[in-house]
């Protein structure tokens, strides 16, 4: 009984710490959002005419110091992650992904 207390102690714990770093990442994206001069649609487009392919997620990137919108583009059965900024709309780096 005191194994299954304990457990179900470690689970709540866990649970909350879990909570709280994904208030803390909408928080973050919400302040980046704030920073932006571009809208998510505007992002996309970049993305789309950067790539010539079709835009099928989009979000703003947190890891960045700056605002930063990361668009997933497919083309020819490729995927490509492409950073814009969310500040003037230029592409700043583009990258295969290779996990999809």
């Amino acid at each position: 009984m005191a194994r299954l207390k304990t457990f179900f102690t470690t689970v709540a714990v866990l649970t909350g710490l879990a909570a709280g770093s994904a208030m803390a990442s909408d928080a973050e994206e919400l302040r980046m959002l704030a920073q932006t001069k571009i809208t998510l649609q505007q992002a996309i487009d970049a993305a789309q005419q950067h790539q010539g392919g079709q835009a099928f997620e989009a979000s703003i990137d947190d890891d960045s110091f700056q605002p930063v919108y990361e668009v997933s583009v497919v083309k020819d059965n490729r995927v490509y992650d492409v950073w814009v900024s969310g500040l003037d709309g230029k592409v700043l780096r583009v990258r295969e992904d290779t996990k999809h």
